[in-house]
């Protein structure tokens, strides 16, 4: 794919996807077209793989040809008034339905054994009603093809059951017809159906072949389509990451200098000026300053969250035992005023694909709002992990305040505070990085807690 330059978008791309959307758009408007597209796409939305989804496609096609097949022979039952022939040609007619329906319901596995065998017992008996003048056993040549068209090579044993059931019958019907002589049509009447049913069985072959042409067709252009979606969306994605750099980089540097400038001047007021301004002066300037320290961490804040997963090396290995030393070391000084412990209930493990800077941040900002939001005498944070086949699940708890079930979701949203900043200091950010970094590496997040009680916050990242 070419390389462009920053906020330019391939406006070939843009054109090619806006044709597939109006291709879309155009037989949406089309009632029949609609009809028809989604009686063959019956059963196909919950089905991932293309290729089965492809068989579901053409068991709707070949049942919607069977049953308009059937209609012709309905007439002639109609017309020669041959009531015992018309149950079984309205038995086809049902049963072509009920693929369709089965299919809806998502028995979409159900449905392809239930024609391929229901379809041959129907022929079989409807073959012997009409008579051995009309060659209507060659129908089974063709309920030869069906397992082939509906079943990949993978589930061999179905297409055997379909070709020796079609075989077997075929070779029934002639043992079968001295028993049914007596509820055959005339000898004009058979040579009449011997040219319906030849034309109708070169139209079912041709539409069959017509549907594989059609399918296999349509899915070179989805493909083709999705690749121009895909090389669209990758260069958006490339502008919209740009955008976000640029963005990181004015929030770092022309944010950060005014209020680093608000700050300075207020220090320099306060060191000059501080004896003679009077209480309220004094206190309008303390705000002042604590507004622009507030701003600060909130910048930073928001630069860190915008950053996580940009410009990172390669994961390595990481013995998460080292980071929480480190968390632990920085928070030192806070432990001892509020005579805090961080404790390790069992040796961390070594994760592999992970980055170390990363985990840094969730383990210290879990942490420290575990001695944040608690008022007990002697604030105690838990540390521990479990093991799965696939995941490391870790766990910070803490003998808080607790936090109430309702907050579950709003919690690990960007500046969602529970509590007034007067009475505890935060940016509101932390837990959003949080989140966003264990997403980072398919994990998830999540807390148990009771007001009062404590906090046990979760959370899951991937071995491999």
């Amino acid at each position: 794919m070419a390389n462009y330059p920053d906020n330019v978008i391939d406006l070939s791309l843009t054109d090619k996807a806006g044709e597939y959307s109006e291709r879309v758009k155009a037989n949406e408007m089309n009632p029949l077209v609609s009809l028809f597209e989604a009686l063959l796409n019956l059963g196909t939305k919950s089905v991932p793989d293309r290729k089965q989804r492809k068989y579901i496609r053409i068991t709707n096609f070949i049942a919607l040809v069977t049953f308009f097949a059937s209609l012709a022979y309905l007439t002639m039952a109609i017309l020669w008034e041959k009531w015992y022939w018309l149950e079984v040609v309205l038995g086809s007619s049902f049963f072509c339905l009920m693929v369709g329906f089965m299919n809806g319901f998502n028995y979409t596995k159900l449905s392809r054994i239930t024609y391929m065998v229901g379809i041959n017992f129907l022929i079989f008996f409807s073959v012997l009603l009409v008579g051995p003048i009309a060659r209507g056993e060659t129908f089974f040549l063709c309920t030869m093809i069906i397992p082939f068209l509906i079943y990949d090579l993978k589930n061999f044993r179905y297409i055997v059951l379909g070709v020796t059931l079609s075989l077997a019958l075929m070779v029934a019907c002639n043992w079968t017809f001295p028993y049914f002589k007596e509820f055959n049509l005339t000898s004009g009447q058979q040579m009449v159906m011997h040219h319906i049913g030849t034309a109708i069985q070169v139209i079912w072959v041709v539409a069959c072949l017509y549907q594989l042409l059609f399918y296999s067709r349509k899915a070179e252009n989805d493909l083709e389509s999705s690749k121009v979606q895909m090389s669209f969306q990758t260069t958006e994605l490339k502008r919209s990451n740009s955008d976000l750099e640029q963005f990181a980089y004015i929030i770092s540097h022309d944010l950060k200098a005014p209020v680093r400038n608000i700050s300075s001047f207020m220090n320099l007021l306060v060191n000059k000026h501080g004896n003679s301004l009077n209480p309220e002066a004094r206190e309008f300037v303390d705000y002042s300053r604590n507004g622009a320290k507030r701003m600060e961490r909130l910048i930073d804040d928001v630069l860190s969250y915008c950053r996580i997963g940009t410009n990172l090396p390669n994961p390595t290995p990481v013995n998460l035992n080292d980071v929480v030393s480190t968390v632990r070391f920085e928070l030192a000084d806070k432990l001892r005023a509020v005579d805090g412990t961080v404790v390790i209930s069992k040796e961390l493990p070594v994760v592999n694909n992970v980055h170390s800077s990363l985990m840094y941040h969730v383990f210290q900002n879990l942490i420290t709002n575990g001695l944040k939001f608690n008022k007990s005498p002697k604030p105690e944070i838990n540390v521990f992990w479990t093991n799965s086949l696939n995941y490391y699940t870790f766990s910070v708890h803490d003998n808080g305040i607790g936090i109430s079930k309702e907050f579950s979701e709003t919690i690990f949203q960007m500046f969602k505070r529970l509590h007034n900043e007067n009475e505890y200091d935060g940016t509101g950010i932390g837990l959003a990085i949080c989140k966003k970094i264990v997403e980072y590496y398919n994990g998830e997040i999540w807390f148990e807690s009771e007001a009062g009680k404590g906090t046990t916050f979760h959370f899951t990242i991937r071995k491999f």
